[in-house]
């Protein structure tokens, strides 16, 4: 107990207390003269631990740098130590210490994940990123389908409060999911403590954003209370003719009657004014060109006619409420809607002639709409037997969704990346364009699950769901090809966790999860499901008291049934492919003393296909696109107050990203790069000035390719001033 992390906490919590009682507040005010004397022990004993120490909760913010709690990966409040599967948390002061602007930013210190399609910085319209070597599109939002499509726009990082990766199958709790696991955003949420704060922001590119964030009890009980977060931004990017425009109003009321009654309505409006980035090239960017190197802020598209003008906007709310304390219910629901003008013109990978200069395009009218309900409800009984504790979880969800894209294609003059001009011809004329459709999906899914504690030691977690989906797709411009596929799965998970007296917890599990495969095969079978498992075996280090979570897995996650060219009719698909990633994953964050925090991360996963169709018998052993073999990262952050400055601190990071494949249509490969990144802040009163530098040395790299080739963003510096009273 006496660890300097937690007497900080301990005093945290007796100042906390010593609001709502003056006995506490005479505890506290005895725990702050022992600590500045110099004794850390001896006001301990006088106080009552049990109704003062930190409880942190798993919706809300993470209290120092390392979380302890999290319901992602069970849908209940539990302990990370006490969760049989990898779970990164990171918070929102964690993501400000970085200077990300974005999802991806935010990640790329986590271990196993790495951007896509340039998410990092070049592209705006939308997150994507790869995890464990999978790619992972679906997004989630306080623990339920959020959007519908990848491109209905990015989630705005200022409107949450952690970002929580769960990685590896996931089907047990949220039905269709990708294999290598989901991203669970969760939301701010009002407080019943004033919180009022006010961000004035300048940086590269022309960046100019104001936000601000409050939060407060409307009555004196704390009965109500209201959040209310705002941003307005004006920016450019590192391309040519792409601004990054974007203003996003958030608010949030919560009713709560009683300690066992509450009612979080949940709201958000965004829109974006900017311009797909299409990408470029492999030759110029990963492969040689007689030109040399096609400059990274080259814009591939027609200024005037690109655009990419998005409106969302989500309702929802969150309910609870305990019947005793042993029986709650939760019920969850979240309506979304996102319409936008997504106007692009793209290029071809292959130049007109060996000069390498002149590019073909092709110019895409596009209109898309996304609408989505999705409700999650759920009970959960905790009860004993002996010497063993259960959390028992039963619940039913339901999601439904539907996009629709309008398309016309249209002609526009090759392009010379070495010396573009733009606006040198006319479009051609508009054709109706053959990815013009409808989609609808509904899913219902019945989970159940059980958390066991034995003897305070043991962790057992067994769980299973059955999911029933229905498919439906339509040609736009003729609705009566239309296709129609319901599909039903079953996923479980199992898994073990030893909780020793030391803080160790060594954990194994299988998981797993599945996809839905339209369409069907030479004979008119419709295609079943692909499926995904994964076995994993870790160890956390989580001493009780300590700001501290170290984590060490190995994994081997395989994805079946995956679409591959039928070798009796290569024009036709049969589902006989094997994907297969494996993989050792290193994550550390800890607090150093009082002023310093560490957070470091390696991953090396190898992901390659295992099986395919004996027509392409070449692709077995072939490397996941866009999967690095090696990847690391270190941050470290320290506060000058043993120097007398406890206003000033500094930080600073690495990542390294090993080399890529792209995607099996391009040649070559993406080399490896390393960035270098910095922060430093100074606190005085209500002010907080910081200035972050991403890309420090100005590294000139590759950051992907898929269908094509995205430069990752240059160096970046912005400029914060935080007022908060």
């Amino acid at each position: 107990m006496n660890h300097p992390t937690f007497r900080k906490r301990w005093l945290t919590a007796a100042i906390a207390v010593a609001a709502c009682s003056s006995s506490t507040e005479v505890l506290a005010q005895n725990a702050d003269q022992s600590a500045s004397s110099g004794n850390e022990t001896s006001s301990l004993p006088t106080l009552q631990v049990t109704e003062s120490r930190i409880y942190e909760d798993s919706s809300g913010p993470v209290l120092g740098i390392a979380a302890t709690r999290s319901a992602t990966g069970t849908k209940t409040d539990t302990p990370i130590i006490e969760t049989p599967q990898s779970i990164s948390v990171i918070g929102s002061q964690e993501f400000r210490n970085y200077g990300a602007q974005n999802v991806n930013q935010a990640l790329g210190y986590t271990a196993g994940v790495s951007s896509a399609y340039g998410g990092g910085g070049a592209d705006t319209t939308h997150d994507s990123m790869m995890i464990r070597g999978f790619s992972v599109y679906n997004s989630y939002r306080d623990g339920s389908k959020y959007q519908v499509n990848v491109f209905d726009a990015q989630q705005e990082l200022y409107g949450l409060e952690r970002l929580e990766v769960l990685k590896g199958p996931s089907s047990i709790l949220y039905g269709v999911a990708s294999p290598g696991g989901l991203i669970n955003a969760v939301s701010k949420r009002p407080t019943s403590e004033p919180l009022r704060e006010v961000n004035l922001q300048v940086g590269s590119f022309d960046r100019r954003q104001v936000s601000a964030d409050f939060s407060d009890s409307l009555d004196e009980n704390g009965e109500f209370s209201y959040r209310l977060t705002m941003l307005r931004r004006e920016s450019n990017t590192f391309v040519d003719h792409v601004p990054d425009d974007r203003t996003y109003i958030a608010p949030a009321f919560k009713w709560q009657p009683n300690k066992d009654t509450s009612l979080t309505l949940l709201g958000e409006y965004q829109r974006d004014e900017t311009t797909y980035i299409y990408g470029l090239p492999a030759s110029g960017s990963i492969l040689p060109n007689p030109n040399g190197k096609i400059p990274q802020e080259r814009f591939v598209g027609e200024p005037g006619f690109d655009d990419y003008d998005n409106e969302s906007y989500s309702l929802g709310y969150l309910f609870e409420h305990d019947f005793s304390n042993r029986l709650k219910l939760s019920h969850n629901f979240r309506n979304f809607h996102s319409d936008r003008n997504f106007d692009n013109v793209g290029i071809v990978q292959q130049p007109q002639s060996s000069a390498g200069r002149l590019f073909s395009r092709t110019a895409h009218d596009r209109r898309d709409a996304s609408r989505a309900i999705s409700s999650d409800t759920s009970l959960q009984y905790d009860w004993e037997a002996g010497t063993t504790t259960h959390t028992s979880l039963i619940g039913l969800d339901y999601v439904r969704q539907r996009h629709e894209t309008e398309r016309y294609q249209q002609s526009v003059p090759a392009l010379d990346l070495y010396s573009p001009d733009y606006g040198s011809g006319q479009l051609g004329e508009s054709v109706p364009n053959v990815y013009s459709n409808v989609s609808r999906k509904e899913q219902v899914g019945l989970y159940v699950q059980n958390q066991m504690k034995i003897a305070d030691k043991w962790v057992v977690m067994l769980g299973g769901r059955q999911d029933w989906t229905d498919t439906e797709a339509s040609r736009y411009f003729d609705p009566s090809q239309q296709q129609q596929q319901d599909d039903d799965a079953f996923t479980g998970r199992v898994g073990f966790v030893y909780l020793a007296d030391n803080g160790l917890a060594p954990f194994a599990s299988f998981s797993q999860s599945f996809e839905v495969a339209t369409g069907t095969d030479r004979n008119g079978d419709q295609f079943e499901p692909t499926r995904g498992e994964q076995y994993e075996l870790g160890i956390r280090f989580q001493p009780e008291g300590w700001d501290t979570l170290l984590t060490a897995t190995a994994y081997e996650l395989t994805q079946e049934n995956m679409l591959v060219a039928d070798p009796v009719d290569t024009t036709f698909q049969t589902q006989i492919g094997e994907v297969r990633s494996r993989g050792v994953e290193l994550e550390a964050k800890t607090e150093l003393g009082l002023n310093a925090n560490l957070v470091a991360a390696y991953a090396y996963t190898d992901a390659r296909t295992t099986k395919s169709s004996p027509a392409t018998p070449e692709k077995v052993g072939e490397r996941t696109g866009q999967a690095p073999y090696n990847q690391f990262s270190l941050w470290g952050d320290y506060r000058f107050s043993d120097f007398g400055l406890p206003g000033l601190k500094l930080g600073a990071g690495v990542r390294y990203v090993g080399s890529t494949l792209p995607n099996a249509h391009l040649d070559g490969e993406v080399p490896d790069f390393t960035l270098f990144d910095a922060m430093v802040s100074y606190e005085t009163g209500p002010w907080l000035l910081s200035l972050n530098a991403t890309n420090l040395t100005d590294e000139t790299y590759i950051e992907s390719c898929t269908y094509a080739c995205f430069y990752g963003e240059p160096r970046s510096l912005v400029g914060t001033a935080s007022y908060q009273w």
